[in-house]
């Protein structure tokens, strides 16, 4: 019986500056928004555990810079583009939705019928959320100097509604400088939000975490070596040659049971002629290199115990762990800032939440029969 080498995924190292500024449990503001947008890559790269649906903004896993700055509803009026929602007398488009639906299935590599679906209405219902919070930072009188809108404006371009860029003369037309303020201004509003909500992960929050979730520090997996006594049954084998092989397999499993020799009884009597000349020894394996109903086994047997009998359609099997390392993890303080990260993105996707709760209850949003989206 030969064992598939499948190789394993290991964590990526975030970078020196995210790293830094989550020891600090700093807010990055001003002339650090650039880099404080490239956290948001970083945070996604360490999120690798799929987030509970309390975990996030909407059905697709965007955090709140992604879905709320990021893409942007830059769409050249249409007076034939059907107004699909209003929200505070503000309309939304179909366009628009299937622009930003677009980008955002892009974003997080949906591509099945079912996805796209649910990426669209997921489009809707975030372009509904950045009006509100637009509004709301309005509301609050949050300024922002025209030069800096300006300049983040030219990183953006307007497209027609069929999806085509629309060119420009080389200043940012005043749609752009408008949906650009907005998002300025959202960004603004939410930073002082979350000083006053305390979004910076506690010590407590991160021990929790890491103590929640050791899987994903491991630093050495740990390894197991097995020996094995296999009985092969011949291709189309017939009902009568499967229960002869299954009762020799029966046999043998009880004589290894009692045998001080494991390997002298599989030199003698397993039929995988390779490993029955070294007693049955397979080796050494890792986590992800064996098929996953043997690795369930060998990962669970004791050393010096046996496997369960293991059937296969090429016969039957039992393993004996003969060695083990136990698997080694990272310690708290080498990923501590990792850690406070991806707990400060979350912790600011609860605070966005809560502020779209409380304008949902007072907000006028009216959706008029969008159609069936996507094709």
């Amino acid at each position: 019986m030969n064992y598939s080498d499948q190789g394993q995924a290991k964590m990526d190292d975030t970078t020196k500056q995210a790293s830094a500024a989550a020891r600090k449990g700093t807010r990055m503001v001003g002339a650090d928004r650039a880099l404080r947008m490239l956290l948001v890559v970083v945070v996604a790269m360490l999120s690798v555990v799929s987030l509970s649906p309390a975990q996030t903004l909407g059905q697709a896993k965007l955090d709140w810079r992604q879905r709320f700055l990021g893409i942007l509803p830059l769409v050249k009026p249409d007076a034939k583009d059907p107004v699909i929602a209003v929200a505070d007398g503000k309309q939304i488009t179909l366009a628009q939705v299937d622009s930003y639906a677009k980008t955002e299935a892009r974003l997080i590599n949906a591509t099945t019928t079912n996805e796209t679906r649910a990426v669209w209405r997921d489009a809707l219902d975030n372009l509904v959320n950045r009006t509100l919070l637009a509004e709301e930072a309005r509301r609050r009188k949050i300024q922002v100097p025209e030069q800096e809108v300006a300049a983040r404006a030219r990183g953006f371009h307007i497209t027609s509604a069929s999806g085509e860029t629309v060119a420009s003369n080389g200043a940012p037309e005043q749609q752009m400088l408008e949906e650009v303020g907005d998002s300025l201004r959202i960004e603004r509003m939410l930073d002082e939000i979350f000083k006053t909500a305390k979004v910076a992960p506690t010590k407590a929050q991160i021990e929790k975490y890491y103590n929640d979730h050791k899987d994903l520090f491991v630093s050495d997996p740990g390894q197991v070596r097995i020996s094995h006594i296999a009985v092969k049954i011949p291709p189309n084998a017939t009902p009568d040659l499967k229960r002869v092989a299954e009762q020799r397999i029966n046999k043998l499993y009880k004589d290894a049971a009692k045998a001080k020799d494991f390997a002298a009884l599989a030199r003698e009597n397993s039929d995988d002629a390779q490993s029955a000349q070294k007693g049955g020894d397979l080796g050494y394996f890792r986590p992800g290199q064996l098929p996953p109903v043997v690795e369930k086994q060998a990962f669970a047997t004791k050393v010096g115990h046996l496997s369960s009998i293991i059937a296969s359609n090429i016969g039957y099997s039992f393993m004996k762990v003969t060695e083990r390392s136990d698997a080694k993890y990272a310690a708290l303080k080498d990923v501590r800032s990792k850690i406070a990260l991806v707990l400060l993105n979350y912790n600011e996707d609860d605070a966005v939440r809560d502020l779209l709760r409380k304008l949902h209850k007072n907000a006028k949003i009216e959706f008029r029969n969008p159609p069936n989206r996507p094709t």
